[in-house]
């Protein structure tokens, strides 16, 4: 998981690996499996909001997507982090926000 999300996964957010918690896709307690395809690593604020908003994350070919609530976006156009893949790119320096 450090190697696919570099840290916290949310858009605009570069917290590292060491920062993070890992957030159940599919809830443990509603049959979500402890394995890659459902999980993601979240920082504690963006991991709060997953839980406490109506923001979505989700896995889309394996890589974190966000969708965020209605009020933020009405068109909720998924959103994920650049360069979060490319771990030679993440390392390059700050990481550019497409959350509003």
């Amino acid at each position: 998981m450090t190697s696919r999300d570099g840290g916290c996964a949310h858009p605009g957010c570069d917290r590292p690996p060491s920062w993070c918690e890992i957030h159940h896709v599919i809830p443990w307690e509603h049959g979500g499996p402890t394995a890659l395809g459902n999980l993601v690593m979240l920082c504690k604020a963006h991991h709060r909001q997953i839980h406490s908003t109506d923001c979505v994350v989700r896995l889309r070919d394996g890589i974190p997507e966000f969708i965020p609530p209605a009020w933020t976006d009405p068109e909720q156009r998924p959103r994920s982090r650049p360069g979060t893949w490319d771990l030679t790119r993440a390392h390059q320096g700050p990481r550019i926000a497409e959350f509003a």
